[in-house]
């Protein structure tokens, strides 16, 4: 194989790697846009195997910047707007997970207010017969 094929075959798989990871994130952001997060869990294995690949082409690549370098000019900006992609869906993952995670710490804070609010201090049985039952729906 020559230099240029090595090269183009490396940039075309490190594009498939990067398309298919932003197409996972995309559809976990839908999720979590949909406040269904426990449904991500079934896209894990699929995002950790492709992940792992991505990682170890990046480390080629970056161990070794000529052996990508005779790819051609197009297949390079093909990578870099799919990576802008990529990178622009993991952002929006990142506020989509800290607007939940606030979300989830202001609910927890009001329970422990209201709980505060008791009056009664300590355990024991008590404390416990006056104790409101809490329930958490995961499916809420």
């Amino acid at each position: 194989m020559t230099a240029a094929l090595d090269a183009a075959t490396r940039v075309k798989t490190l594009i498939a790697l990067t398309e298919e990871l932003a197409a996972i994130i995309s559809r976990e952001n839908d999720l979590l846009a949909a406040r269904r997060p426990q449904e991500i869990s079934a896209l894990q294995p699929d995002k950790a195997r492709l992940a792992a690949a991505y990682a170890q082409s990046i480390r080629h690549v970056a161990a070794d910047r000529s052996s990508v370098a005779a790819a051609g000019a197009g297949l390079i900006d093909q990578l870099r707007e799919i990576t802008k992609t990529f990178e622009a869906r993991a952002q929006h993952q990142r506020a989509l997970l800290d607007g939940a995670k606030a979300a989830s710490e202001s609910v927890l804070r009001a329970v422990a207010e209201e709980a505060g609010k008791t009056g009664e201090q300590g355990y024991g049985a008590r404390r416990a017969a006056s104790a409101a039952p809490l329930i958490l729906d995961s499916k809420a």
